[in-house]
């Protein structure tokens, strides 16, 4: 449904701010149920959410299907696939036995990987954990989801062969140089964890981790041994602007099962499946307390070149102080984000990999914050003439002194920023565009005369307004 057909453009802008203001009127979970469930009845979000503020859970509810085909709900018990937000708990395990004196953060890798190419002789285990080796990653040159990823992964050695691959490469930069980061890294740390504690990398997770930590619902994945209520994963095609942006039912047929890979241990990049409970029990132990020490949490949070801790990016949001690892496989992808200074909390899964995570974290933490943010947009696609898009042509001054151009490419409008974006927008009105780039709108103002003078970029919450020149 298109809310604003008809009206001016500028009775548009009013009724996005009326949205936001009653938004908050609801109060955090209202608002944040209010999202979700409009996301979900687009046909493009399915999964769960938990968000708390100083120890108090303020929604805890899942959304859409954990299996499509069978119509089972998702709920928060639902266990989930968090791929490489294994990564936190990976470190965390060397860090243990760092402890244990079994090994030490500064000990060059080659002393645990056997065959070490003498290329890898100056890369030590906190390059490793700190995204800093040098090491190639894997996952870039096969394309996340593409169907030579999907083929590769398949293989049942596909950890063990991507190590050998590894060997053979030149490191991309001079270890500990900058940061880039490298799901094979982690599954050499992983390695070594095995090799330095003596114990099967699983074994070791669950024992001396999951267990004490007490995420009951948590493991190691293991194809041969599936567990209970684990989401199916799903994905989608390209569905066309006009269903995209009008809603497609979740059970409309258009979710495809992803297959379901093996990622036999040691796979440290992306092992867990865990539930939005688990994972908050998780972050209440990174509040201090536990299995882990203050020292650790010192060392965890401290960030490194680029921003990474020991398994977290550590960073700002909304001017304050933000530790947070999304992950992201076929057909799953979720988020964990701190926000310490106000002690909260957000867990976020989905199981249709398509969801835009970006969109979606950052306004829900924008509700929990008190801060601008805006609904999905919806509407219905329009077609306009070449006259009408001929008058929406031009440029416009921005606020910070860019210069934004709006051009007919034929058939669509282009909106141009040099250095910044070039995005196509899609009519819902003559005057009113979705930005699929910003997962925003365009919305174009007249004067009095019924021409354009300027234009607003609506997205994450913000205007950005520019005066047609």
């Amino acid at each position: 449904m298109n809310f604003f057909k008809g009206y001016p453009a500028y009775i548009s802008i009013a009724v996005i701010a009326f949205l936001f203001v009653n938004s908050f009127a609801q109060g955090p979970a209202e608002a944040i149920d209010k999202y979700l469930n409009a996301r979900s009845e687009m046909g493009s979000f399915s999964g769960a959410v938990l968000v708390a503020r100083d120890g108090k859970i303020l929604i805890r509810k899942g959304y859409g299907y954990a299996d499509v085909e069978k119509k089972v709900s998702y709920t928060p018990e639902t266990r989930h696939e968090v791929a490489s937000i294994s990564k936190m708990f990976t470190s965390f395990a060397t860090l243990i036995l760092r402890d244990r004196g079994k090994l030490s953060l500064d000990d060059p890798i080659c002393k645990f990987i056997d065959s070490c190419p003498d290329s890898w002789n100056p890369v030590t285990i906190r390059h490793l954990m700190r995204h800093s080796s040098g090491i190639p990653d894997y996952e870039e040159p096969r394309g996340l989801g593409s169907e030579k990823y999907l083929e590769f992964m398949a293989n049942r050695a596909a950890s063990s062969q991507i190590v050998e691959n590894a060997k053979k490469l030149p490191l991309d930069f001079k270890p500990g140089e900058k940061f880039s980061y490298s799901n094979t890294a982690y599954i050499i740390l992983s390695q070594i964890v095995q090799k330095a504690s003596g114990k099967p990398f699983d074994s070791f997770i669950e024992r001396e981790i999951l267990k004490p930590a007490g995420m009951k619902s948590s493991g190691v994945y293991n194809v041969r041994k599936l567990p209970n209520k684990l989401a199916k994963g799903y994905s989608y095609g390209d569905l066309g602007w006009e269903k995209t942006l009008a809603g497609v039912p979740l059970t409309d047929g258009h979710l495809k099962q992803v297959p379901v890979l093996p990622f036999t241990s040691p796979e440290g990049d992306a092992f867990l499946y865990t539930t939005v409970d688990d994972l908050y029990a998780w972050s209440r132990i990174m509040d201090g307390g536990g299995i882990a020490s203050k020292n650790h949490l010192v060392e965890i949070f401290e960030p490194g070149v680029g921003g990474y801790g020991y398994g977290w990016f550590v960073g700002k949001a909304f001017g304050q102080s933000r530790y947070r690892h999304t992950g992201g496989l076929p057909g799953y992808i979720s988020d964990l984000i701190k926000f310490p200074d106000d002690k909260i909390t957000i867990v976020l899964f989905s199981n249709v990999d398509r969801a835009r995570l970006g969109s979606l974290s950052r306004d829900i933490s924008a509700i929990v914050l008190g801060q601008p943010y805006d609904m999905p947009v919806r509407g219905k696609v329009v077609k306009l003439s070449k006259d009408q898009l001929n008058t929406l042509e031009g440029e416009f001054a921005m606020a910070d002194g860019a210069v934004l151009t709006v051009k007919n490419e034929p058939d669509y409008l282009t909106a141009k920023i040099p250095g910044r974006y070039t995005a196509g927008l899609i009519p819902l009105s003559p005057y009113e565009f979705y930005f699929p780039l910003g997962d925003g709108r365009a919305v174009f103002s007249l004067d009095e005369s019924g021409k354009v003078k300027s234009l607003n970029m609506r997205y994450s919450g913000e205007d950005h307004i520019g005066v047609r020149k």
